[in-house]
């Protein structure tokens, strides 16, 4: 036996078998680095833990205010004035939480997940496409390895077994190996069933979230979402400053703007008012008229379910609330004369504020109101909490000084800082008050407003194409398992033709094996032969044969025909 000289070099020793060599220095750690990382990204378990930390990106943006939606609620968080204090704003400024959809570390993360889920997606799908054209299930050494195994008699020559067994498998829809493939000199009929079905499900499975993402991400991008109020009898038009909140994608400009106006004709509200179910909505809808951009006009209704389309673009029902129309006059002369909207808070009124920078100095008024509030024995109302303005009152905070008007306000609320309470006082509909230091509060109509959002989402039929490849992909990749089926015809000593049925799932062991036996009867039926041994449908019947019984811990077949198959551990 010779020896090998293991004091001469690796070079000089011709036995010594080498690797590649690795880069030394530096750019070798660096080089190895990249391709570990490389390694790490292209995992699709790298891709789902990308895709949840970005879902918990998204549920930080429905828990904090977004800068480009509420920048008024974001500047109280940063200030300290709301939210949770400045030292948590602090940190949430930090991971750009005020604006999730824009900060570097959420479009990083998307770069990440789109580069992830390429680099899944093309080999898996060159491989299946290789599967799908290959055609050729390998043949097995071993058949009694298999996990289940059949064997019966049949009057029928080998080659006409083989046929007959070829052509019962392709009425069951089995791919076959073509009769003149290599199958090393065994005589055997190999079929297989479910690549196809279950690799492409997964694949279509896989596919669909890459084409939700790409939707998504170019929603984000193209998309316009805008909100605005419009209070009966007036209207707006589609311009970016007639918004309340606007938010544009970041490709979406001005111009994009269809530029159509809207008119509030009338908006129809009523309630249940049993006792049981006081306060629910029994009515709710806007009777609007629209100018098309080509000039066109139309009318319509809209309701929370049905939105209405102008130019491509949808426009929801979303919110309501009450519009008093409130006259302020200072010294006799009216220096307020319109209508403003007011929101319903967590203490059931309606609260607005009135501002007069007409007034010298201004007069604010910070507005409660009260839809039903009759008034009791002593003329003081009644609060009730009902939303039906059947006896509707304002109670009016008046105040004078400087309203800072200069500053980013909210138009409901009054900052009373720094302005001196001139009275408190009850106006009834169809009143007048008259307040302290010359200050005049009139009451004559209430009227209504709704919340509308208008929204162009051009990327909604691509997000409809990932959802309906998701239900195509899900179905068969749950259902659907892949699963090999051998026979092989041979003739005894006593000229007898043996017939050996062989079967391995490689998914859903008990959906297989409980189809095993008609498929090994239907086998039988077409070759004509005797009773078989043993059909595998039920392991603990009579006649069975000790293969029938599939044995968890057995050593499936290694032949290079077969590489595929797996080694199934309890």
């Amino acid at each position: 036996m010779s020896r090998i000289d293991t004091s001469a070099p690796p070079e000089a020793n011709p036995s010594v078998r080498r690797g590649p060599r690795r880069p030394q220095g530096p750019w070798g750690f660096v080089l190895d680095s990249v391709r570990m990382a490389w390694r790490w990204l292209t995992r699709m378990k790298t891709a789902l833990i990308i895709l949840a930390i970005l879902g918990l990106e998204t549920l930080l943006a429905t828990v904090v205010p977004q800068q480009p939606n509420v920048p008024i609620t974001v500047a109280d968080w940063r200030s300290g004035a709301a939210g949770p204090g400045q030292v948590v704003s602090q940190v949430i400024d930090l991971f750009g939480g005020y604006d999730v959809y824009g900060s570097p570390l959420f479009l990083a993360l998307l770069l990440l997940l789109f580069t992830s889920l390429t680099a899944c997606l093309i080999p898996r799908t060159r491989a299946f496409w290789r599967a799908a054209r290959r055609g050729r299930p390998p043949v097995s050494r071993n058949l009694d390895r298999q996990q289940h195994v059949a064997t019966f008699t049949s009057a029928l020559d080998v080659d006409t077994a083989h046929d007959r067994a070829r052509t019962t498998l392709r009425r069951q829809r089995y791919r076959l190996r073509p009769p003149d493939a290599d199958d090393l000199g065994d005589g055997q009929v190999a079929a297989e069933k479910g690549i196809i079905s279950r690799e492409g499900g997964s694949l279509l499975f896989h596919l669909s979230f890459y084409v939700l993402l790409v939707g998504i991400v170019l929603g984000q991008l193209l998309g316009f979402n805008g909100q605005v109020g419009v209070v009966e009898g007036q209207g707006f038009t589609d311009t970016p400053q007639a918004y309340w909140t606007n938010n544009p994608g970041r490709w979406w400009g001005a111009d994009d703007h269809s530029g159509f106006q809207l008119s509030l004709d009338q908006f129809n509200i009523d309630w249940v008012r049993e006792v049981r179910f006081a306060g629910t909505p029994s009515l709710f809808e806007a009777d609007v008229t629209v100018t098309e951009r080509d000039g066109s006009v139309r009318s319509d209704t809209i309701s929370p379910n049905v939105p209405m389309v102008v130019d491509g673009e949808k426009i929801h029902l979303l919110d309501w609330g009450y519009a008093p129309h409130v006259v302020i006059r200072d010294g006799g002369e009216v220096v307020f004369d319109g209508t403003n909207t007011a929101r319903l808070n967590s203490q059931g009124f309606y609260r607005t504020a009135i501002k007069a920078p007409g007034a010298d100095p201004d007069i604010g008024l910070a507005v409660g109101l009260y839809p039903w509030a009759p008034p009791g024995d002593d003329g003081q109302p009644i609060i009730t909490g009902a939303p039906w303005d059947d006896a509707p009152v304002l109670l009016v905070g008046t105040y004078r000084g400087d309203l800072k008007l200069d500053q980013v306000q909210d138009v409901t609320r009054l900052d009373t800082t720094g302005l001196d309470l001139v009275d408190l006082a009850y106006v009834r509909l169809g009143s007048e008050v008259e307040l302290g230091d010359g200050i005049t509060v009139e009451f004559p109509e209430l009227q209504k407003w709704v919340g509308l959002q208008v929204s162009d989402r051009p990327t909604v039929p691509l997000l409809l194409l990932g959802a309906a490849l998701l239900l195509a992909g899900l179905v068969p990749a749950l259902y659907a398992y892949r699963r090999r089926v051998w026979v092989r015809a041979v003739t005894d000593e006593h000229g007898d033709t043996i017939v050996t049925v062989a079967g391995r799932a490689f998914q859903r062991s008990e959906a297989f094996l409980a189809g095993w036996g008609g498929l090994v009867e239907s086998l039988r039926v077409a070759l004509d032969g005797d009773d078989p041994v043993g059909d595998g449908g039920d392991p603990a019947a009579p006649g069975a044969t000790p293969n029938d019984v599939f044995d968890p811990v057995a050593e499936p077949d290694r032949d290079d025909h077969d590489r595929d198959t797996t080694k199934v551990t309890t």
